[in-house]
């Protein structure tokens, strides 16, 4: 079961990567969404039970460390990139990339990692409840529909919460896979309907 789950969270990933990797407008952090839901379905695909005899240990283990503690920050970015409205340039999403690997390995070496991740947990937590007050709040001014916008990035928050107190589990890269999923699909049904 845990196989099949994993497999269709990894295709869901993949399409909805590649439903932003076509979009036109801001194209800088559409491609840094999709390329973190990538690297979310490559953890997804190479942990899967099914194909544990054919891949080996330290590609799954780059796989989930790919996706936590990289893929997962930088879409939790791109979310306050596009509601706050910095624009950032493909440089600055590359630097940022070889920032959090950076940060990672030295956490790692240092033998913090967990802490690490908890704490890189809690920011993009914050950050996504603070993505979905700035929506709100916009939502609001402009006086279009709150409610759409502000269930999906709930249940995003919510996700997350779910990711954080399940980190010392296996079940840790699945609840990030259906983070990344949901928050993908909010930023792909954001931008077609804005």
């Amino acid at each position: 079961m845990l196989s099949f789950t994993y497999l269709l969270l990894s295709v869901g990933l993949v399409f909805v990567g590649a439903l932003l990797w076509r979009l036109k407008a801001l194209q800088g952090s559409y491609n840094t969404a999709a390329l973190s839901l990538w690297l979310g379905a490559y953890a997804c695909m190479v942990n899967t039970p099914l194909f544990s005899l054919f891949i080996e240990p330290e590609m799954a283990t780059l796989g989930d460390n790919l996706s936590v503690f990289v893929g997962f920050p930088m879409l939790a970015l791109v979310l306050l990139d596009l509601t706050i409205g910095w624009h950032w340039k493909r440089a600055t999403w590359g630097r940022i990339f070889l920032a959090l690997a950076a940060m990672f390995e030295v956490m790692r070496r240092a033998e913090v990692g967990h802490n690490y991740a908890k704490f890189l947990f809690i920011v993009c937590a914050l950050a996504i409840l603070f993505a979905l007050f700035k929506v709100v709040k916009t939502s609001a001014v402009k006086s279009q529909t709150v409610k759409k916008s502000s269930i999906i990035l709930t249940t995003c928050f919510g996700l997350m919460l779910a990711s954080l107190w399940s980190f010392n589990t296996s079940f840790v890269l699945l609840w990030n896979g259906l983070t990344i999923l949901f928050i993908g699909g909010y930023l792909y049904f954001a931008a077609i309907y804005t």
